[in-house]
């Protein structure tokens, strides 16, 4: 079945195949038949005429049928003796088969590209045998050396048949090989939209969901250690425990959905929703807070989003992976007389009670792809990431960004 329609030079020359040659092929047909030749010759080289023609019409479609069937006309004209003619293949039918070949050779199944070339050289081969069995009986008479040059008649042609058939051939190989490396790239883009998107998925999967779930974690803890009520607390202690078992089953789809990098052209989280972002992280027994220095300035939205997602996977990773009590410092220094051409924003955390305990389902399941991300984010944005031991203790850990502003060299 064809899968894009043929390109209108195609169209042309299938045009002037059905139009132009059969004209010229008919007049010659015509000369053969006054000329002397007997009826059975010229019927049979005018059938093979007109299965040439029918081939190239239908060489789209039937790319190998039309192929065999030109072959065989070919070679029914390589035998045929012709008055005047060395061998039938001259005929301006013969470019049919020519175009069958190309057609083949561009769209038909990659094992019959070989085969074309070697149906064509023997077909040359079977032509200049042919005519080389005529020559004696053509050669009689004529002016001097008229035998030397129906000797050597055969060979020029065979020559000139051999050359059309290879040069067919080597342009039509050329432009499948063009159509080939159009298609794979065409392949390749799709691909890379499908990566994208499911990217794109992974990653909204991580910064919302992973995020919420690990706040959850932290709010429920910090409400189970605030009640008095035992069942509660062990209602609050199967809260975080189901979140944590939440959060190992969503790095295991994460893991399946892992894509391309992500891109410049995301989504765009908003400034305005920083205050919330940070607010919602806060429990009783995790201490988060923002300061913002200096007056805003506009951001590139890729240079956005990069903070903004940033600032949740560090909150993120602290919540999930530091025992409360916890203080966790988010700082944005907006100030241009320090850095005239970005922002710089610092996540850092005390290092809490210390790290969770091995067999914590939450600590278990990370694997630092957000952290990657984030990195992602920051670099393909124009800015640096740095992660460093030492935040507000010598025990924490510091996230610290540099981002370019609008009108940044």
């Amino acid at each position: 079945m064809r899968t894009r329609p043929p390109d209108p030079v195609w169209r042309l020359l299938v045009l002037l195949s059905a139009t132009v040659a059969p004209c010229a092929t008919a007049a010659l047909l015509v000369a053969m038949a006054l000329s002397g030749a007997g009826v059975v010759p010229v019927v049979v080289v005018a059938a093979a005429a007109a299965v040439l023609h029918v081939a190239a019409w239908r060489a789209d479609p039937r790319p190998v049928g039309a192929f065999v069937a030109a072959a065989g006309a070919m070679a029914v004209l390589a035998l045929v003796p012709m008055p005047g003619w060395s061998s039938g293949v001259w005929l301006p039918s013969s470019a049919c088969y020519l175009l069958a070949a190309w057609r083949l050779v561009v769209a038909g199944p990659r094992p019959w590209v070989g085969r074309v070339l070697a149906v064509g050289v023997a077909g040359v081969a079977l032509t200049a045998g042919a005519a080389a069995v005529r020559a004696p009986g053509d050669a009689g008479g004529g002016a001097a050396g008229g035998g030397t040059w129906s000797a050597w008649l055969p060979v020029l042609e065979a020559a000139l048949l051999l050359a059309a058939v290879v040069a067919v051939w080597g342009f039509a190989r050329a432009a499948r090989a063009q159509r080939e490396r159009a298609a794979a790239d065409a392949a390749e883009r799709l691909e890379r939209a499908r990566r994208s998107e499911r990217a794109e998925i992974r990653r909204d999967l991580h910064d919302v969901i992973a995020h919420s779930l690990t706040l959850v974690v932290a709010q429920a803890e910090a409400a189970r250690v605030g009640t008095r009520e035992p069942a509660t607390a062990q209602a609050l202690a199967q809260v975080a425990d189901t979140a944590r078992s939440a959060l190992l089953g969503l790095r295991g789809m994460l893991r399946v959905l892992d894509a391309a990098p992500a891109v410049a052209g995301d989504v765009v989280p908003s400034l305005d929703g920083l205050p919330a972002l940070v607010a919602a992280a806060a429990t009783p027994l995790h201490v988060v807070t923002l300061t913002e220095h200096g007056e805003r300035r506009a951001l590139p939205a890729d240079a956005e989003s990069a903070l903004v997602r940033l600032v949740q996977e560090g909150l993120t990773n602290a919540l999930r992976h530091v025992a409360p009590p916890l203080t966790v410092e988010v700082h944005v220094d907006w100030d241009a007389e320090r850095d005239a051409d970005a922002v710089r924003v610092r996540v850092s955390d005390d290092g809490g009670a210390g790290p969770r305990a091995a067999d914590d389902a939450g600590v278990r399941a990370g694997t630092g792809s957000g952290l990657a991300a984030a990195e992602r984010r920051v670099t393909a944005a124009g800015g640096t990431l740095d992660v460093e031991r030492g935040g507000t203790d010598a025990s924490g850990w510091t996230l610290s960004a540099r981002l370019p502003t609008v009108g940044a060299a």
